[in-house]
Order: structure tokens, then C-alpha cells, then sequence
């Protein structure tokens, strides 16, 4: 133990000063990796992320996998070639926003709808199917936008097409918001 207590309340200063700034940076980095995973999905495609950050394309794939997972490859076309829905079946034509994942889609009317029902447990309709519930004791459960599993989510949402975790649809959510808010 030091003898003299002025260095050691230098130390200790210094310490908590240190986990301040940790912290600090790990929230910066958070928001970081938060923002990248928002700009992909809304559709920014890696490399061009990677282009407008200046980072390298697999520093920003390294970002996005951490941050939810990748995107391989862009949603299956259904018929008429153009996107549709998942939950309700609706093409992007008819409705005001259509959020793309890995062969799933989510409108803003079915991102609503889940978020309902992950808030209130209540089953709600829609054309093609309907938007359930998933309980926390359904643990084979898989996101089909991030592949999170029930248990590693605060709620999950099920539809014939398609199964939406909590994190993803707040991200669907507030895209949807952004892009739809008048300007």
C-alpha cells in the first residue's frame, strides 16, 4: 500500500476517470455499430457503407454481423418481380413502406401489427395470415431478419411468411418513422 495518500487518491481518481471514458467508448461504439446497422437496413448495401465511412468492406461486415447479422443476399422476388410483404402479402406498390431482409420482408402496417402484438400478446389479422405472438418458452423461435432465437429477445412476433424479434422491429420502426415523417 502506498504510503503517501495523495498518490493513491491520484490513483483512484485517475481509475474512475478510466472506466468513465471506458464507458464512454463503449456506448460511442455501440451508437456506432447501431447507426451502420440501421444505414443497412435501409437498404445501403456493404460495400457502399464501407465506401462512405472509409472503413474497409469487411471492418463494416465485421460491424453489421456483430450488430444483428448480414444480409447475403437481397429478399426473393415474389410474382410480378416486385417485393412484397411477408406477413400480409401485400406488394411494395400498395403499401407506404417495405423493409427488406434475408428472403423476408415487413411492411409498415405488419411492423404496427407486431408491435401490438409483442406489446399485448393479442393475435392480429392480416390478408395472408396472422401476427402471433412467439412465448418466451418457444425456444427454437428464430428472428428471420437478425436469426436471434426467442430467448435472446425481449419479444418475437410470428406470421405465416415471416418472424420479427423485438430489436429488429424497433429498427424497422423507426425507419419506417424517418421516412415517412413530412418534411
Amino acid at each position: 500500500m502506498p504510503s503517501d495518500a495523495e498518490m493513491l487518491a491520484a490513483a483512484l481518481a485517475a481509475g474512475t476517470r478510466l472506466a468513465d471514458a471506458e464507458r464512454t467508448a463503449d456506448l460511442a461504439r455501440a451508437d456506432f455499430h447501431y447507426a451502420v446497422r440501421r444505414v443497412q437496413l435501409a437498404g445501403g448495401s456493404l460495400p457502399e457503407i464501407a465506401d462512405a465511412l472509409g472503413l474497409s468492406y469487411e471492418r463494416v461486415h465485421q460491424i453489421a454481423e456483430g450488430a444483428g447479422g448480414t444480409w447475403p443476399s437481397p429478399p426473393r422476388a415474389f410474382p410480378g418481380n416486385t417485393l412484397a410483404c411477408s406477413f400480409c402479402g401485400k406488394s411494395m406498390k400498395q403499401v407506404s413502406k417495405l423493409i427488406a431482409g434475408p428472403d423476408v420482408c415487413i411492411c409498415n402496417e405488419c411492423a404496427d401489427k407486431a408491435d401490438r402484438v409483442i406489446a399485448t400478446g393479442e393475435v392480429a389479422a392480416t390478408p395472408l395470415s396472422a401476427v402471433k405472438p412467439v412465448g418466451a418458452d418457444i425456444t427454437r423461435a428464430q428472428c428471420s431478419f437478425c436469426g436471434k432465437r426467442r430467448h435472446q429477445v425481449a419479444g418475437m412476433a410470428l406470421a405465416a411468411g415471416g418472424t420479427i424479434c423485438s430489436e429488429c422491429l424497433a429498427l424497422c420502426l423507426e425507419i419506417i418513422a424517418e421516412e415517412l415523417a413530412p418534411s
